[in-house]
């Protein structure tokens, strides 16, 4: 008996300044849909249709008015915030879902949107607890001149205000942008920061990272460098690093869960399973489930499954909240050793998500120490 089809859309650029970011997201969903298709696990099959925008921002709603038109009702994709905004009028016409599925800067609850990556509070605030406990409360504070880099800058900025802690310097670049980074370099190491926080994106943080890692060993410094947005899908393109301390956070890295890396490495290759590769394969099957148990597509049902339904996942238990459609996440921090990320803390629960930073007082830093045992994060060995 022939299997129903379900069209469903893909939104990602795997060319232009991020295309890491969106061929790593492009294949986290591609396999998972493989993997429900190839094995029959649903008495239908999903019929994906991606639509590529290279980069470029004006071509986000084309892509979406496409997808949409060819009888999708669920959009996977889009990496950047601009991305994401860009197409909420169509989601909102077409009564459609986007199971947006990368870490962003928080400041938004949209009912057509599905958030499955890591809000300012699930990633950024514990990266912060770690990096003042460990180096200092003096920060270098770099991004890509856009919503991202300006809103995790500004947190920042409040959590150093409020630890009795100095913004040293704070600099934006444009998307993608190279050019100017030597001179950026020089007065990052001249104010000697404890450590930096680099929201750059795409191009502009790997020419970054390999520029303040040639400046750093001529002068002799071992300097941590923050990056929150940095996954292994992008190792590649850094290449070795002598004199950085590289540290991350997000809800996933390859040795959390070993047997489904070991699953994902033998069917597909050695695939670098980012959290942007993890959280499309989750959304995937988030949506999977939903439309087995609801035996629909309708957005308004799926969502209120999800609602009331914690989804077991390839990487764990999936929890939706039904006042902001953000997903509860665990936390990891890790820091590069070799050409791999290496956790070194945990949360010891499920990060709720706190898009607003409503239930988050920020305030609580005023009382931080820097005393290690004081952190709600448990050591991995």
């Amino acid at each position: 008996m022939k299997r129903e089809d379900v069209p469903i859309g893909l939104l990602w650029s795997t060319h232009g300044t991020y295309e890491r970011l969106g061929r790593s997201s492009l294949a986290g969903a591609s396999h998972a849909i493989d993997r429900i298709n190839r094995l029959g696990l649903y008495g239908f099959q999903l019929r994906a249709i991606h639509y590529d925008p290279h980069g470029e921002a004006e071509r986000y709603r084309d892509g979406a008015a496409r997808l949409l038109g060819g009888g999708a009702r669920h959009i996977f994709g889009a990496t950047t915030s601009a991305s994401r905004k860009d197409i909420a009028p169509d989601l909102q016409q077409h009564h459609a879902l986007l199971w947006y599925s990368c870490s962003y800067e928080g400041f938004e609850s949209d009912e057509n949107v599905v958030y499955l990556g890591a809000t300012p509070n699930q990633a950024l605030l514990p990266l912060l607890r770690h990096a003042l406990d460990a180096f200092g409360k003096t920060a270098f504070l770099i991004g890509s001149d856009y919503v991202w880099g300006w809103e995790s800058n500004r947190i920042t900025r409040e959590v150093l205000q409020f630890a009795g802690g100095e913004v040293l310097g704070e600099h934006y670049l444009d998307l993608g942008a190279t050019e100017g980074i030597d001179n950026l370099v020089d007065e990052l190491l001249a104010s000697a920061p404890a450590f930096v926080l680099n929201n750059l994106v795409g191009e502009s943080s790997y020419s970054f990272l390999k520029a303040l890692d040639r400046a750093s060993a001529r002068a002799g410094q071992r300097l941590p460098v923050l990056s929150y947005d940095l996954t292994e899908a992008e190792l590649d393109k850094i290449g070795p690093l002598q004199a950085l301390r590289l540290i991350t956070a997000g809800p996933y890295f390859e040795e959390l869960v070993p047997e489904f890396t070991r699953r994902q490495y033998h069917e597909y290759g050695q695939v670098r399973l980012s959290h942007f590769y993890t959280g499309a394969h989750v959304s995937i099957e988030l949506f999977a489930q939903a439309r087995a148990e609801c035996g629909t597509d309708d957005p308004a049902q799926l969502l209120a499954y999800l609602h009331q339904t914690p989804v077991i996942t390839s990487i764990g238990t999936i929890r939706l909240c039904s006042h902001n459609n953000h997903g509860a996440l665990p936390c990891h921090i890790a820091e590069l050793a070799g050409d791999r990320f290496r956790i070194v803390h945990s949360e010891p629960r499920a990060v709720e998500a706190d898009p607003y930073l409503t239930q988050t007082d920020l305030r609580t830093f005023q009382n931080h120490t820097g005393d290690a045992a004081s952190r709600h994060l448990r050591i991995v060995k």
